[in-house]
């Protein structure tokens, strides 16, 4: 069977009908658009509707991208494809193989639509090095599984058709379609882990043995099965601990052996789309955050997230900016609060005024004062007239509040004085005589 007809019988089998095609211009995603294309125009012929677009990232980091980004244009054009060139900023201090990859997939995040998948131009040896890569870190069953043709990331749905098929065969068809590609130069520096891989260790590995690919690719299936199964097995008892996605309630968690409480949170984090890390690194966890006394309040950072435990419950969060000590004043009936915390509105009437945020909304009298929203306070408040004022770190504690929330919650001040916790509490203030 010619690579084409193998591709058409792949997507046939599939639902998907919108496609945005990651398209860098190489020869794997040039073979990608061109078979898509052609099936198109198969599907026009059979009253099918297929909708193709794609998107080209250009990452400024080299300097022929304007290049790549005008040859991607003049393929899509040829092939009548809208295309979509996104530039987009990379912060390589932590590694610029894994920024870029952080950037474009943010970047497509934006401009894919409901219903679209994200088709990308993986292929048979982008398994094997995926594979090496992760056999090097010491990865797991998750991690040995490789790709998928069909999974999710960032939420998107990401598809890859040619996950079975080689290079060579995609550059075989290339060839034989008279299309143009470009070199990636960055791609000859084996400075970078996978093109070490991809020019000294594989080739050796090939020529040794065959149908080396092939084998690697069973592997990996193998361990997607064997990690299946374990996830089959643990879903009862996961969900007794994770019915809220980024929290873990940790009741019996202690009752468990060592690889049990492992596998329970390599499937939560997993849900939640961390990278997995290392066994180090989860010992060091459960020993740090899990076990740690009562009354602690520990945190463990996990690349952009970080894991923190309050009472007993873990919570997976963001890395939140310190807004203890920001004072903003509400000038407008729309005022924009800080880290992502969204906005809060005021209506006013003679009455009252209302202030809204996210799904909370409280009443209070109306002012002639200034109007502040803070996010610390560390002073006493009394919410009820038949209560003492209490200490307001011993109001959130009372409200199960965890010690990071409580620096994220719009407080409203009417000049100097609190009024309300939006959405916890309003301050009790005695009538005048």
């Amino acid at each position: 069977m010619d690579l084409f007809s193998a591709f058409t019988r792949q997507i046939e089998q599939t639902a998907v009908r919108q496609v945005l095609i990651a398209f860098s211009g190489g020869l794997d995603s040039t073979a990608l658009v061109s078979l898509f294309q052609k099936l198109r125009e198969k599907c026009a012929h059979f009253n099918s509707n297929l909708t193709l677009r794609a998107i080209h990232i250009h990452h400024g980091l080299s300097a022929n991208a304007d290049h790549w980004a005008a040859h991607c244009l003049n393929i899509c054009e040829q092939l009548k494809i809208p295309l979509i060139i996104e530039r987009v900023q990379v912060d390589g201090r932590n590694g610029i193989e894994a920024a870029a990859r952080e950037a474009r997939y943010r970047a497509i995040r934006r401009h894919i639509r409901p219903n679209e998948v994200l088709a990308t131009a993986h292929h048979l040896n982008d398994q094997t090095e995926t594979f090496f890569l992760a056999l090097k870190r010491g990865s797991g069953l998750r991690g040995l599984a490789s790709m998928r043709c069909s999974n999710e990331l960032l939420g998107m749905p990401i598809f890859r058709p040619l996950l079975n098929f080689s290079r060579e065969q995609l550059e075989g068809y290339v060839r034989a379609e008279k299309l143009a590609w470009i070199h990636d130069e960055s791609n000859d520096d084996e400075r970078y882990e996978r093109n070490f891989l991809r020019h000294r260790i594989l080739p050796e590995l090939r020529e040794r043995w065959r149908h080396f690919d092939e084998s690697v690719a069973r592997s990996a299936q193998h361990c997607f099965e064997q990690q299946q199964l374990i996830d089959e097995l643990l879903q009862e008892t996961f969900a007794q601990h994770c019915q809220t996605p980024t929290e873990f309630q940790l009741f019996d968690f202690a009752r468990y052996s060592p690889a049990k409480q492992a596998a329970l949170l390599r499937k939560w984090l997993a849900i939640n789309g961390c990278e997995m890390p290392s066994k180090y690194r989860l010992e060091q966890l459960i020993q740090d955050v899990i076990c740690a006394k009562e009354d602690a309040n520990p945190a463990f950072r996990l690349n952009e997230k970080v894991l923190r435990r309050y009472q007993s419950c873990l919570y997976l969060t963001s890395d939140f900016l310190d807004l203890d000590g920001i004072c903003l004043e509400l000038n407008d009936s729309v005022l924009v609060l800080p880290d992502n915390l969204g906005e809060l509105d005021l209506t006013c009437t003679t009455e009252k005024f209302i202030f809204r945020w996210q799904r909370y909304s409280i009443e209070l009298p109306p002012t002639n004062l200034p109007i502040f929203v803070r996010f610390g306070y560390h002073g006493k408040v009394k919410r009820h007239p038949n209560r003492p004022c209490e200490t307001i770190k011993k109001i959130w504690q009372e409200l199960a509040v965890p010690p990071w929330q409580r620096t994220r919650i719009p407080l409203i001040f009417y000049g100097d004085e609190l009024q309300s916790a939006l959405g916890f509490f309003r301050v009790f203030k005695p009538a005048k005589n």
